[in-house]
């Protein structure tokens, strides 16, 4: 059976790339900068690697020039592909950063969300309303975050092949008065927007749809690759970070359930009545 990527190996894969390309380094100028062949460097930001040690990623970092965080990250990373983890590992404690990353580099994204609008469609006051509502977060951390949620939206909708975003919204999400009516009306708006990109599919599943193949639990795939079908990874959140699903039994199961609750769903046309008539 066909393998995708596992979620350490392309993280790994993805941050660096970023640093080498931060560094304005060739592959070339990095092998014969640490004395390696050109075949290993080509491997290792190709993902073709099942170990991988740690002192070639500490190495790379030095190189770079990459920050003490990032590099104590990829290190760890390194160290742990050399344990067989399970499936269901969380991996909150070595990917914090893990969903952006993979995120900005999915070419297809299949996202059913319930009680809010999916990130990559929220609206700077929506955005605003959700962190001024959430504990713990100081001035400076909301406007952090409001931040690296707008660039986030960027990297992935905003860039000149943007990913294929299709998202089943239930609608509840749209109902709920985040910021109040102004700040809703807003961002009906922007999802009637959205909507018409062709890159941009989006349904609502009504409460009249009853009982649905997604049950109440939220969830994002994620595909790397047109070519290969098993190139995916499922996203579960969860109120610290959430964890990813691998195996392909699961990456098949979550398609099922995705496809069938857009059944369930207002097709993409009804969907948009929908929206215009919550904001008449």
């Amino acid at each position: 059976m066909t393998t995708g990527m596992p979620v350490r190996r392309r993280y790994l894969v993805i941050q660096l790339r970023r640093l080498r390309n931060a560094a304005k380094m060739t592959q070339d100028e990095v092998w014969k900068a640490l004395g390696w062949g050109r075949a290993k460097i080509q491997r290792l930001e190709a993902g073709e690697f099942q170990r991988v040690k740690a002192g070639d990623i500490m190495a790379l970092c030095q190189l770079y020039d990459a920050p003490e965080p990032v590099a104590e990250e990829l290190v760890q990373i390194a160290r742990e592909s050399r344990t067989d983890k399970p499936w269901w590992l969380q991996y909150q404690d070595v990917l914090p950063g893990a969903f952006v990353g993979l995120e900005a580099e999915a070419t297809m994204i299949q996202e059913f969300s319930i009680g809010l609008v999916p990130g990559l469609l929220q609206t700077e006051p929506y955005i605003r309303a959700l962190l001024a509502s959430s504990i713990g977060n100081s001035e400076e951390q909301a406007d952090l975050r409001l931040e690296s949620r707008l660039e986030r939206q960027n990297k992935v909708l905003g860039r000149s092949e943007p990913a294929l975003l299709f998202a089943v919204i239930d609608e509840a999400a749209v109902r709920r008065q985040i910021g109040g009516p102004d700040v809703m009306r807003g961002q009906i708006e922007h999802l009637l927007e959205m909507g018409c990109r062709p890159n941009v599919e989006i349904q609502i599943l009504p409460f009249t749809s009853g009982a649905h193949a997604a049950g109440g639990l939220p969830f994002t795939i994620l595909s790397f690759s047109d070519r290969n079908s098993a190139d995916s990874v499922v996203f579960l959140e969860s109120r610290g970070d959430g964890f990813y699903l691998e195996s392909q039994e699961e990456i098949h199961r979550h398609r099922l359930i995705f496809s069938r609750t857009q059944g369930s769903a207002l097709s993409v046309a009804e969907a948009a009545d929908f929206l215009e008539s919550l904001i008449g």
